[in-house]
């Protein structure tokens, strides 16, 4: 158990580091034709104030809890079989779902999808630990 949690700390440090390590980049503004277009971002529609350290931490550890059995550590999905049940989880570090607003993520989350095995977190989860949760997954839906 408290290897967990090292692991979990210790990608935590690493992660923040790596975002703190990031230099900011000028635009190209040499080439204006009209098709340029900003890139799409995770959660576009909305845009949500960055993860602490602590927060980042609290999701990963929620996620390795409840979520990784099916959606495995990278997110990646894929079929499992889960008392004697096969599912086939979502990936969901697809641009599709990057895409997706944190609102429709929470949304996910808060009721599930009871047909294809996924329960709902809404009396299991706290508001603010399924806020964590998607932005954990957020570090998994890589550009």
């Amino acid at each position: 158990m408290n290897y967990i949690k090292l692991t979990v700390v210790l990608m935590a440090a690493a992660l923040f580091a790596v975002a703190c390590g990031q230099t900011a980049t000028t635009p190209n503004t040499t080439n204006s034709t009209a098709n340029n277009k900003p890139a799409a971002t995770p959660g576009a529609g909305t845009p949500a104030p960055a993860a602490t350290p602590e927060e980042i931490a609290m999701g990963m550890d929620l996620y390795a809890k409840n979520c990784a059995e099916c959606h495995k550590d990278s997110g990646k999905g894929g079929k499992v079989t889960i008392d004697g049940k096969t599912l086939n989880p979502d990936d969901i570090t697809t641009a599709k779902m990057a895409a997706k607003p944190d609102e429709k993520l929470t949304e996910y989350v808060v009721n599930g999808f009871p047909d294809d095995g996924m329960p709902a977190f809404k009396d299991k989860m706290t508001p603010e630990q399924i806020k964590a949760v998607i932005k954990h997954v957020r570090t998994l839906q890589k550009p």
